[in-house]
């Protein structure tokens, strides 16, 4: 974008180098007396009266002059770069309207500096044309306003051909371009990320169900039962290759009292241990740690981010005695369903693919399903916690069915742990500040 705008501003700037030279030549006059702003004006717009610019013109051949030639037919290179109007010229069918045209564009008549002036400016690429003009144009205003018995306005100085063209505001043009340029080129980008976020999307959400950002060798979806956190991440490694971001992983119990915490932060750990960015996420609405337990005072989290309270750079940690990194609940939501968001979660979670290779989510039974559903199934495998002896066939974990739900395209593991109880929990150091 840098490079573009430079070189629109240099390219402006060089164009002008091309473009003819324009003579500006001007009368003054006077309106004598104690004269009202309103009587000026009006002697202004007498002067800009297009039958009497039309008869100067005419008078003077400005029809057969060669430097009026590229304007009666369409916009000059002047036009294009000058902070002037653009005139419609080329809108214009009749040939006398165009050459009407063109001498306005040419032509500026404003008040003067002293009480009662007016100054009328012409301009050309012929010194001589542009004196004669406004000489014309003043003798037959005066001529006028004679015969009308209007004697007040007075002629303070003829126009003499100008030694000088008038000069080129290059500066002021190559900034306007370089300031479009950037505004266009910013467009570009905008609409490019659009695009390939919405192709990324369509990628990933092209099923009923399920993503497509890992791609195993065979078939996107698959089932199996495990006996480990650690098996479960060698099927992720090998389901997403080495260089594949955003893969997006849900952890959760098959019933209700099955904590999948502990099979989630090893699984993270396994996967960055492996040399994979990894992120390690717990929803939970009524806030907390990566564990769910109440956070310490002052921290924040996924849930802070949804309801705006923080930024990205404030709720990512690194978890400890890992090589992964990971977002806490933070605060209670304050708003669930706002939190419950399509389009907010998936802004959030798209932004994490960008940077992470795989994501975790860890939840509880009821608020995982919640927010599967919520997501509408929009991740790559599914991790089922079980515990052995609890009856949990309609929730269990198979080929194409996570948490009671029926999927495609998603690799479906089911892990099965002995029974425990909440004292079999293993502890948990509290999250280190993150470290680049």
């Amino acid at each position: 974008m840098l490079l573009a705008t430079i070189a629109a501003g240099l390219a402006i700037y060089l164009a002008q180098s091309w473009i003819e030279p324009r003579y500006v030549a001007e009368v003054r006059l006077t309106v004598e007396g104690n004269t009202p702003s309103s009587a000026v004006q009006a002697h202004t717009r007498a002067l800009r009266d297009p039958i009497r610019l039309y008869s100067v013109a005419t008078e003077l051949g400005l029809k057969s002059r060669v430097d009026f030639e590229a304007e009666k037919n369409g916009f000059s290179l002047w036009d294009l770069l000058s902070f002037n109007r653009f005139p419609p010229y080329a809108a214009l069918q009749d040939e006398d309207e165009r050459l009407l045209a063109a001498v306005y564009e040419r032509l500026n008549i404003a008040a003067g500096e002293e009480r009662g002036d007016i100054v009328v400016r012409f301009a050309s690429s012929d010194a001589e044309l542009a004196a004669q003009f406004v000489n014309r144009l003043a003798e037959v205003f005066l001529e006028s306003q004679s015969q009308e018995g209007d004697g007040r306005v007075k002629l303070v100085s003829w126009a003499e051909p100008p030694e000088q063209t008038a000069p080129l505001r290059k500066s002021p043009l190559a900034i306007v371009g370089m300031a479009t340029t950037l505004l266009v080129c910013l467009g570009l980008v905008a609409l490019h990320v659009a695009f390939r976020m919405a192709a990324r999307r369509r990628k990933r959400f092209s099923g009923t169900t399920g993503g497509a950002n890992c791609q195993p060798q065979a078939a996107k979806g698959g089932f199996g039962k495990l006996k480990s956190a650690a098996e479960a991440a060698d099927r992720l490694l090998a389901l997403s290759g080495s260089e594949q971001r955003g893969c997006r992983t849900m952890v959760a119990g098959e019933a209700l009292g099955i904590d999948a915490t502990d099979e989630a932060i090893a699984l993270a750990e396994r996967l960055g241990a492996a040399g994979r960015k990894v992120v390690l996420i717990r929803w939970k609405s009524a806030g907390g740690d990566v564990r769910g337990a109440p956070p310490p005072a002052g921290k924040v989290g996924l849930n802070d981010l949804l309801e705006g309270r923080a930024t990205f750079e404030e709720i990512i940690a690194r978890l400890p005695g890992t090589q992964a990194h990971a977002i806490a609940a933070g605060s209670a939501l304050s708003d669930e369903q706002a939190a419950l968001d399509l389009d907010l979660l998936s802004l959030v979670l798209d932004t994490l693919d960008e940077v992470y290779e795989h994501i975790v989510i860890v939840a509880d039974h009821e608020e995982a399903r919640t927010l599967f559903a919520v997501l509408e199934g929009r991740f790559d495998a599914c991790i089922s916690v079980g515990e052995a002896g609890r009856e949990t066939d309609a929730l269990k974990a198979s080929f194409d069915r996570f948490l009671g739900f029926e999927v495609t395209d998603i690799q479906i593991v089911r892990l099965e742990r002995k029974s425990r109880t909440a004292s079999d929990k293993l502890p948990y150091p509290a999250l280190q500040p993150r470290i680049a």
